[in-house]
This record gives C-alpha cells, sequence and structure tokens, in this order.
C-alpha cells in the first residue's frame, strides 16, 4: 500500500483530534439528498443515527482489504447497524495490493454503481479527478459529514481539493510519514544487528550479506512487482499524483521547482543500490511477477522489507503478520515534512455513479464517530475473531489465531473514518494513539501544503507516462537493470510521451495557488 498519498500553506500546530474544528467555505447553494424520500434536515440521518425518513438503500463500496473467508459475516453485522442508523445495507467488495488497482480501473471505466470507493493520492487519483469519475464532496459534506469535520485536523480537508472542490475524504490518522525498514526481529536478535545504528539505506547490506550466507530458507530483502522503492525516497522526493508519473519536487526545494524525479541524485542512488542487491541475490529474484508479498511476510521467510513508518508501525504489522518485527528509518538526522500525499494517501471518494451520494456520505460519517462500526470493519466481530483484554486493546478470541481467524489482516489505515478509534492490538503500545498525536506536530508543513494538480489539461500526456512508468521503470526500482544503460531508454520514451508538457503545466499550478497564497 501503501504507501504508498496532501496540501495546506499554513503551519500544523494542532493534533488530528483537536477538538470540532469546522472547516469553512466548504458549503453551498445546493441541497443535496437522499434520493429515495430523505428528509430536509441533515441531522436527522448520519449525524445522530435516526433513520426514519430514509427509503432503504444498498450501498456499494470497494476498499483495499485482503479477502476474508467471514467478510459475508463482517457485512451481515454491519447491515445491522446501518439499517438502524441510516436505513442502508452494503456490499463490501475487498480487494488486496496484487488487484485492487485493476478492479478500480475497470469497475469505473465500466460505469459500475459505485457509492464509496478507496483511492488515494498515488494510484490515480488527480487523473480520476480531471475524469470526472469522483463528484465534489463540499456540499455533502457540510450536510451529512458533521462528524467528519469534528474528528479530523482541517488541514486533511484541504488536501484533495482541486480548483477550489473537495473531492475526497482522508483517512484521519499520521500527517506525515518517514521511509524506513521493518525488520524480522528474532533475527535482529539472533545476529546482534543493532538498528539504531541506521544512518543510510546501505548501512543495512552488511546485514543482508549475513542473513544470505546463514538464512538459506529466508529472503534477506522483499521486493515486489510495482514497488518502486518509494519508500526509500520518500523523505527527499514528492510525488504530484500516480506513483507510476514520475513528476514531483523535492521536499527541501523552497521554489518548488517541478521536475523528473528519475534523474535526482537521491533516485539513481536507490536505483543503484536496488541494482547491486539484485546482483548480490539479496533481493527475490521473482520480484518482477510477485504481485503480494503478504503470504511471505506472513510465514516469516523474509528478513527485511520497505513501508512508510509512523510511531507503532512494527506493532501493526506484528499484529498483522503474527510475529515479532522491529522498525527502524532509512535515514537519520533530514528534517521532516507534511506534505499533500501524506495527507491524501488514505482517503475514500463517492463516484459519479453512485445513486445516493447522501447516503454514501453519511456512512463515511459514522466511521469518524461509531466506535463499533469502525471497528467491525477494522477486526471483525468481538468474541469471534477478536476479545478485549482491556478498554481499548484486543487479542485474539478463544482458539483464534492468524492462521484460522476468518477475518484477520485488514490494514485499519485504508478503511477510512477516523482511526484513532480503533482497537489496538495486544502487542501495541497502550499509548500509541497519544504517541500518533506527538508525532504529528513534528513535521514542518510544505510550502504548498494543500495544493493538488488538476491534470486535466495533459490527460492524454498523464496517460502515456503512466504506461511508461508501468512498463519501463519499473525495472529500475527492482534492481533488474543497470541505471546508467538503461535510463537513457527510457528517458527517450518518458520525452515522448509528453512529460516536459506535464513539468511545465505542474510548474504553472504550483506558481499559481503560490502566488495566490501570497495575497
Amino acid at each position: 500500500m501503501l504507501l504508498k498519498k496532501k496540501k495546506l500553506g499554513k503551519a500544523i500546530v494542532a493534533a488530528i483530534l483537536s477538538s470540532c474544528l469546522l472547516l469553512s467555505g466548504c458549503g453551498g447553494k445546493s441541497n443535496p439528498q437522499p434520493n429515495t424520500g430523505a428528509t430536509n434536515d441533515p441531522n436527522n440521518a448520519g449525524n445522530n443515527g435516526s433513520a426514519s425518513n430514509l427509503e432503504p438503500y444498498e450501498l456499494n463500496a470497494y476498499f483495499l482489504a485482503p479477502q476474508c473467508k467471514d467478510l459475508p459475516l463482517i457485512q451481515e453485522e454491519l447491515n445491522k447497524l446501518l439499517k438502524e442508523k441510516i436505513n442502508a445495507t452494503i456490499k463490501l467488495n475487498y480487494f488486496w495490493w496484487d488487484s485492487y488497482y485493476e478492479k478500480q480501473q475497470l469497475a469505473v471505466s465500466s460505469g459500475e454503481k459505485i457509492d464509496i470507493m478507496f483511492s488515494p493520492s498515488w494510484w490515480g487519483f488527480n487523473d480520476y479527478v480531471a475524469k470526472q469519475a469522483w463528484l465534489p464532496l463540499d456540499d455533502l459534506l457540510q450536510q451529512y459529514g458533521q462528524d467528519i469535520i469534528a474528528n479530523i485536523h482541517p488541514s486533511y480537508l484541504k488536501a484533495p481539493v482541486v480548483n477550489g472542490k473537495l473531492y475526497a475524504i482522508p483517512t484521519a490518522k499520521d500527517m506525515y510519514g518517514t521511509g524506513g525498514f521493518i525488520f524480522n526481529k528474532a533475527l535482529v536478535d539472533k545476529y546482534k544487528f543493532d538498528i539504531n545504528s541506521i544512518t543510510k539505506p546501505e548501512d543495512i547490506e552488511p546485514w543482508l550479506e549475513i542473513i544470505k550466507q546463514n538464512e538459506p530458507d529466508v529472503i534477506p530483502f522483499l521486493s515486489t512487482k510495482g514497488d518502486q522503492q518509494a519508500y526509500l525516497v520518500q523523505d527527499w522526493h514528492v510525488n504530484v499524483g500516480d506513483v507510476n508519473v514520475p513528476v514531483g519536487y523535492r521536499k527541501t526545494d523552497g521554489d518548488v521547482k517541478i521536475i523528473n524525479l528519475l534523474e535526482t541524485d537521491i533516485s539513481q542512488r536507490i536505483f543503484k543500490l536496488s541494482r547491486s542487491w539484485y546482483l548480490k541475490g539479496y533481493i527475490n529474484k521473482d520480484v518482477a511477477t510477485l504481485q503480494d508479498g503478504t503470504p511471505i511476510k506472513k510465514a516469516g521467510k523474509v528478513f527485511a522489507w520497505t513501508e512508510q513508518l509512523k510511531p507503532g508501525k512494527a506493532e501493526e504489522l506484528t499484529a498483522q503478520y503474527g510475529y515479532e518485527l522491529v522498525q527502524a528509518d532509512a535515514w537519520k538526522g533530514i528534517e521532516y515534512y507534511t506534505t499533500t500525499p501524506d495527507l491524501t494517501n488514505s482517503q475514500l471518494v463517492i463516484p459519479r455513479t453512485s445513486k445516493d451520494p447522501a447516503r454514501a456520505m453519511m456512512f463515511i460519517n459514522l466511521l469518524f464517530k461509531d466506535k463499533e462500526i469502525k471497528n467491525l470493519l477494522s477486526w471483525g466481530i468481538e468474541g469471534k475473531h477478536y476479545k478485549k483484554v482491556s478498554e481499548n486493546q484486543i487479542d485474539f478470541a478463544d482458539g483464534v489465531n492468524a492462521d484460522n481467524s476468518g477475518y484477520y489482516g485488514i490494514a485499519q489505515w485504508a478503511m477510512g473514518g477516523n482511526q484513532f478509534l480503533d482497537y489496538l492490538w495486544i502487542s501495541e503500545s497502550p499509548d500509541k494513539w497519544q504517541k500518533m498525536d506527538e508525532f504529528n506536530k513534528i513535521a514542518k508543513p510544505m510550502k504548498i501544503l494543500g495544493w493538488t494538480y488538476d491534470s486535466s489539461n495533459v490527460k492524454s500526456e498523464i496517460a502515456a507516462l503512466a504506461t511508461v512508468g508501468q512498463n519501463e521503470v519499473q525495472p529500475l526500482s527492482q534492481g533488474l537493470v543497470d541505471y546508467d544503460t538503461y535510463y537513457p531508454k527510457v528517458k527517450q520514451s518518458l520525452e515522448k510521451a509528453g512529460i516536459q508538457k506535464v513539468i511545465d503545466d505542474c510548474q504553472r499550478s504550483v506558481d499559481e495557488f503560490i502566488k495566490s497564497q501570497n495575497k
């Protein structure tokens, strides 16, 4: 995921759960209503739980989540709650990393009736906005999303704004991420590796060699198809849209100059490092075809991989994979920044094909206020999938483990809503959310925080660049080819696809945004 996705212009000084922060300027003259006889009172449903004046409606939702045997049970329990609160039922469509992007593309292009969809910035969000696939949400938010407004930092609601209109509801979670590594703790302890000694990605190479020589059944460094080692450059770079389109800017560039990110010193360094690790046998040989590394991770057959880190990330993954993991930043001694992609890398949209956008917003609103609904989606059914060990911590239910649970391995951050409502797994620190609050205050806001690129002027070029990224850039990031000999061919493809036109158009948009902020 990831993850791989964000914008304001003013300092972020409050915690995510600041009380009743009302976003001004999101209202409008229109009055969107549920399409089946809803009341004109926006407080009558979605915000106070009354569904008396709503006709039945079935929501269709797409989430980034693994296929789970007990999904029908989760859906059944969820529908009981939704009927009572907003007189709705829901069809849950779960697709994991290996298929979600393609399933999303197919569903949107076919015109399928969809009410809620996970659409992070790094999976073509801006492109879909340009294609008018997503509905603007300003009026819907004001009328049916008051619990969203009250429980999310206003910076989040400024991040997915394009041409003055809000197109997504971000997840209330960490406000920035650091690039780094996840390690198998048993192997770290066995070989006495000091994870606190890491100052740069190259520092772990001696460890990878030790694992290769002494653990023949373990992959030293796991990478997957489409993995551009983005987490190793994210402390330095900001991609302005689809991860396959290498257009963005340096975080440390005060003037925000839009560039080809493949040509920076950091990108070249990581590409060459990936190549070296691949040739030395540290990276799995099936990197070009491996779609989903989850089964390998769950089996404990890997020493290290990259992730976007935050407080408690290793603990989250420990709960997900069933054995102890530890984390370490890839870079030490650098400044941290909050960017628009940090705020929009997990978010929900309402497609234009929805037959009842108001009801969809009511559902999203519940994810920000209803702890029972949020944890049902995140953890399953109490007593069957988990049990409480304290007020806010849980463990497997009796007789249940990672192998036999019918609902396990959910990425809670990808389910939308207010992540601060989620129970904490027994392996997680009880004060995780307090630490997250402190974490969110550290990073500096980028100069163009709150800017989102409207790519409608270059739709064809964006599509062509994404194709080049998927077909020609991925071998570079996977370490399958040498940068110095291979990149000139990639550069020609990028130029033919129109990268300079996109860079120029994007720079124009940035300059206009900065000018508007200085008025």
